[in-house]
């Protein structure tokens, strides 16, 4: 039988109790009290409680020495080892005694997945039932903490843990939005440290489930409700808690839908899920991060008791501070009331006429002395003028260029005559090396038909045509064979 969904105030909706589905034989037929109807013919008759705790540990028994397969959860070390083994469906307390755990060689974390090999026990005055282990061994990864972990390396790498994506929480909210469970003990938390520290705050309370497949999508609906309705419903800031307990039961806020809820509100939003030493994927996407519901409360909201005092504070801040500007207001007056300008008007502008006088004759005095300086540099100026003006530069020029003229003449002829009487004495030498002076003394010069000069009688030959020059001209002859000295 399927029953009508029921929506509460907060917007949620819920499926009705179904006694059919429980589990535990709780809402089984019970048997009869005394004074009751008894009961049919032919029913057994009922057992003690002592009788079916021996009957299951007979059943218990008969199991002998097993070997399970599971991931631990909720382990705690306190000397002996307690933990739970857990699949998808079931779960089974276990406890490894210290004598065991010694020889182990590792320490299992929650979501390891181990197979461990013992005896199941049930010890009938606490009707506890539990595996002993003897032997556990690594079996790898869990699946739950395989999930967590590869789903926080994609965020991470999404950029949808980034501290610089966060907002500053509000420095003081008007209404803070908390979603939780109604009868969960951390709202009860965040109500009572909320009217402790900032009354004046008001709370808008969202419920959701927090635990089992409908808590993901029913907080993540939420917080995108708050976020959507946030400045119709003055909502400043949003605080997302619930308890501690173990992966599974916290594994609601480390659904990838409440993560990205998480990532488009743009309410500031605290997460407060679980104790100190739970972290789930919801606690790196949110703004801000608390251990603690309370914890949550204390970073949210301001603190009434501070706030009078730090209020306290200003006003005595800004009490002492008039009274300085008072008295240091009060000290410059009593020093203006003595200044001689506020006691004797008449005598302090006297004072002042004076000085001005006197400055008026200084100023008066220095234009003077500017003046003639002025004027004694104008004139220096104008000499300069007058010699650097083109007509006067060219003048110069000219005179210059006549002088310069004049020497360059004077030079010239001094080494025209110079370079004459040289040649005269050196044409002189020249007639008296030469040949003609020679000639002229009688001597007499002879060159052969090539123009040869000839130096000894072995240069001439008999025929050879020869030119004799003379002082006053040429003698042409042929050597004679039969002259002496011509063999």
């Amino acid at each position: 039988m399927v029953l009508p969904a029921r929506t509460y105030r907060n917007g949620v909706a819920r499926r009705p109790f179904d006694p059919s589905l429980a589990r535990g034989g709780l809402f089984d037929p019970q048997p009869a009290r005394p004074g009751a109807e008894t009961p049919a013919q032919g029913s057994p008759p009922p057992l003690t409680v002592t009788q079916v705790s021996e009957r299951i540990r007979g059943a218990v028994d008969a199991l002998g020495r097993v070997r399970v397969v599971g991931e631990v959860s909720n382990f705690a070390n306190r000397r002996h080892w307690y933990f739970t083994l857990k699949d998808a469906e079931c779960q089974v307390d276990c406890v490894m005694w210290a004598s065991r755990s010694a020889s182990a060689g590792f320490v299992p974390d929650d979501g390891t997945e181990v197979v461990v090999t013992g005896t199941v026990t049930h010890y009938g005055p606490r009707g506890r039932t539990q595996l002993e282990v003897s032997s556990i061994e690594r079996r790898g990864e869990g699946t739950l903490q395989a999930r967590y972990d590869a789903l926080r390396r994609e965020l991470e790498a999404l950029g949808w843990f980034d501290p610089a994506r966060r907002r500053e929480l509000p420095a003081f909210p008007r209404r803070v939005a908390v979603i939780t469970s109604l009868g969960a003990d951390a709202l009860q938390d965040v109500l009572r440290t909320a009217r402790m520290r900032a009354p004046f705050v008001d709370i808008l309370v969202v419920g959701v489930p927090v635990q089992g497949p409908e808590a993901a999508p029913a907080v993540a609906q939420a917080i995108a409700a708050v976020d959507r309705r946030a400045d119709e419903l003055g909502i400043d800031a949003a605080i997302v808690t619930r308890g501690g307990g173990s992966i599974e039961d916290l594994w609601a806020f480390n659904e990838r839908v409440v993560a990205e809820a998480a990532y488009r509100a743009t309410v500031p939003l605290v997460s407060a899920i679980g104790h100190e030493s739970d972290t789930t994927i919801l606690d790196f996407v949110a703004d801000h991060r608390a251990s603690t519901p309370t914890q949550a409360v204390m970073a949210l909201f301001p603190d009434r008791a501070a706030e009078a005092e730090r209020v306290d504070s200003l006003a005595g801040r800004a009490a002492r501070s008039a009274r300085r500007r008072i008295a240091e207001a009060r000290t410059r007056l009593a020093y203006l009331a003595r200044h001689p300008l506020l006691r004797s008007p008449r005598a302090a502008l006297e004072v002042r006429r004076a000085e001005v006088e006197r400055l008026s004759a200084r100023l008066r005095s220095a234009a003077q002395l500017r003046r003639g300086t002025a004027e004694r540099q104008l004139a220096a100026l104008r000499v300069r003028l007058d010699a650097l003006r083109p007509a006067a530069r060219h003048a110069a020029a000219a005179g210059r260029v006549e002088a310069l003229a004049s020497r360059l003449h004077a030079a010239a002829r001094r080494g025209a005559a110079d370079r004459r009487r040289h040649a005269d004495a050196l044409d002189r030498q020249l007639r008296i090396l030469g040949p003609g002076e020679t000639l002229a003394r009688g001597w007499s010069l002879s060159f052969d038909a090539s123009g040869r000069l000839v130096r000894r009688v072995a240069d001439a030959r008999p025929g050879t045509a020869l030119v004799t020059r003379l002082a006053d001209g040429e003698v042409r002859s042929t050597v004679d064979p039969a002259a002496p000295g011509n063999g």
